[in-house]
């Protein structure tokens, strides 16, 4: 820990778990908590729940969970430290100097190390742009219309047709051969004894994160050859599927709309034109982490995509996405097949606003590329094209944008609204018959697979730690076993390190007279993995069981205080060679066969 607890638990209780995952997360709140779409994995109905009580959250499809600083940390791919320092800017707290562990100042160094290779790799490929080996290269930009000072904006730059230029260029420059290659941008030959630059011959785009630091690089060919584009793979810094391209400049553009194209050339000519508000993905479909992030810095998108066929359905494709983190949706197609660098650059940037104020809604979109698709003159057709109308207009959860939609459908095929919202009832009502069927197909999955897991566990390592981990939720759950539990169990029997240590937290809290808030509990872990095992004490599926007449839960508590201080005894016997103490451990051993401890009768 290099804060404070007091500092800790003072930046979490300053940042609200439900306001913080609601900038990422569209919850709803049904009871007393609230539920979403999880972040984690992709899914159709909302699993995932916060507590405000509790101030934790939990994925009942993927079992995620944790505190505000679990969340940040797995939505942000941050360390505790970074998660820590976030939310304390957010809330406003100024943080006092830290020291860091070992582990921890590796990361952050060799993070800094590989931002720093990036950045001398972006002066070396903007170097190279104004070198005589970039010519060719000037001579493409110059004939796509590009100024310089817009190629400076954006370091566009240019790598060498050689084959390992950058990699000498590096280790010229003092970087190691493992910081090198982990940053992506050099690539080990198979046969281990030389390396070559990944980019060879191409347009460089650094791509930049939202904090203006370069994390990898595009490249365009100046030729025929493919890949026609090519983006740095993932590493420590990037994930394609977590970042876009021109994010940095559209979030401080001062516009209330972002606008979201294909391309980096789409980006940088429209922001040339004026259009600061410009985002593109990154040579991949859109992501729903893409839409949480733009969420994040507007309420509303348009997609500006070309005409033709694969700007359709890319744009047909995206809608829900963006749609399903509570953005406002528009759709703005580029006329006669051009991209939005083409058009802009024959018909100028007064034209290209003409046609975004003209940009329509994501369900007059869908509606008009399916008009296309039939022929409503004909029955038939007419009657399939109202059924998907209606499958479109059912998922819309504001009312009177629905009856809007369903007024002017009405009017234009010439359906009555009475039949027309028949129709989407029937399907709202069917849908929610099928969710409800999946909820209670999932816990019947769940429970049956869990039943063949308890049967299966003959392994003692896994009941040992299933052991574990059940006594601490139910101790939890159940704060007036303690006293009977604690003269039989120490902490100390806990045979893992993670467990062991939540156990003499709760303990001490126990033995102080306090409750557990398992939101503080976790502020005591710093690694993901420990966060999310301590979140699934308070989610465990033994909860509750206590007033279950079908459920021994003493014997089970027996059972498992038993087989837990069975492994401890066994462990302790292993690593002590005193004779004495090996006599006393083999004594407690067969007392322990007789333990019984009445926990519901006193």
């Amino acid at each position: 820990m290099y804060y404070s607890e007091e500092i800790i638990e003072e930046v979490r209780s300053q940042n609200d778990l439900v306001d913080v995952v609601s900038e990422y997360v569209k919850l709803k709140k049904k009871g007393s908590s609230y539920f979403g779409l999880c972040p984690f994995h992709n899914e159709d109905t909302p699993s995932f729940s916060v507590s405000p009580d509790k101030q934790m959250y939990y994925c009942f499809g993927c079992q995620a969970g944790g505190n505000v600083f679990t969340f940040i940390m797995q939505i942000e791919n941050f360390s505790f430290i970074e998660a820590v320092k976030y939310l304390a800017e957010r809330a406003h707290i100024n943080l006092p100097e830290s020291e860091y562990s070992g582990e921890t100042r590796k990361k952050l160094e060799e993070k800094k190390i590989l931002l720093n290779i990036h950045k001398e790799a972006a002066k070396y490929f903007y170097a190279n742009l104004h070198s005589s080996r970039g010519r060719t290269a000037v001579e493409y930009l110059e004939k796509r219309k590009l100024q310089k000072r817009t190629q400076k904006l954006f370091g566009i730059g240019y790598s060498n047709i050689d084959f390992n230029d950058l990699y000498k260029y590096l280790l010229y420059k003092g970087y190691n051969e493992e910081h090198i290659l982990k940053s992506g941008l050099v690539i080990s030959k198979k046969n281990g004894k030389s390396h070559i630059d990944r980019f060879r011959n191409r347009i460089m785009f650094p791509i930049f994160d939202v904090h203006n630091q370069i994390i990898a690089f595009g490249g365009r060919v100046l030729d025929d050859s493919l890949p026609k584009y090519m983006n740095s793979p993932d590493t420590p810094l990037f994930d394609k599927s977590k970042n876009l391209y021109g994010l940095n400049y559209a979030r401080v553009s001062g516009k209330e709309q972002i606008l979201i194209v294909e391309g980096y050339m789409d980006v940088i000519s429209l922001h040339q034109a004026g259009f600061k508000n410009v985002v593109a993905s990154l040579g991949t479909a859109f992501t729903s982490r893409q839409a949480l992030l733009l969420k994040r810095y507007t309420d509303e998108v348009v997609l500006v995509y070309d005409s033709d066929e694969a700007g359709t359905k890319a744009a047909i494709r995206a809608i829900p996405i963006l749609s399903s983190v509570g953005l406002k949706v528009k759709v703005m197609q580029v006329p006669d097949g051009k991209d939005p660098d083409e058009f802009i650059k024959q018909n100028g940037g007064e034209n290209f606003q003409k046609l975004l104020n003209e940009a329509m809604g994501a369900i007059m979109f869908q509606v008009h590329i399916l008009r296309k698709k039939y022929d409503i003159s004909d029955a038939e057709q007419k009657i399939k094209f109202t059924m998907e109308v209606a499958e479109i207009l059912s998922k819309l959860d504001n009312a009177i944008e629905r009856d809007v939609y369903i007024d002017e459908l009405s009017r234009d095929i010439g359906i009555s609204k009475e039949s027309i919202f028949g129709v989407i009832r029937k399907i709202i009502a069917e849908k929610e018959r099928s969710n409800r069927k999946q909820i209670n197909y999932k816990k019947v999955s769940e429970t049956f697979k869990d039943n063949i897991r308890i049967k299966q566990e003959n392994n003692e390592e896994n009941g040992l730690y299933k052991a574990q981990k059940n006594i601490l939720s139910l101790l939890y759950d159940n704060p007036h076993i303690y006293e009977k539990i604690r003269p039989y169990l120490s902490f100390e029997d806990f045979d893992d390190a993670t467990l062991m240590k939540a156990a003499k937290l709760i303990y001490e809290r126990y033995d102080k007279g306090l409750n557990i808030e398992p939101a503080v509990l976790i502020n005591n872990f710093e690694s993901l993995e420990e966060q999310k095992k301590i979140s699934s004490i308070f989610n465990s599926k033994e909860k509750n069981k206590y007033n279950d007449r079908d459920y021994d839960i003493e014997k089970a508590i027996n059972d498992q205080i038993k087989l837990i201080k069975r492994a401890s005894i066994d462990k302790k016997s292993r690593t002590t060679t005193d004779i004495y103490k090996i006599q006393t451990l083999i004594e407690e051993k067969k007392q322990l066969e007789k333990l019984y401890i009445n926990i519901i009768n006193g």
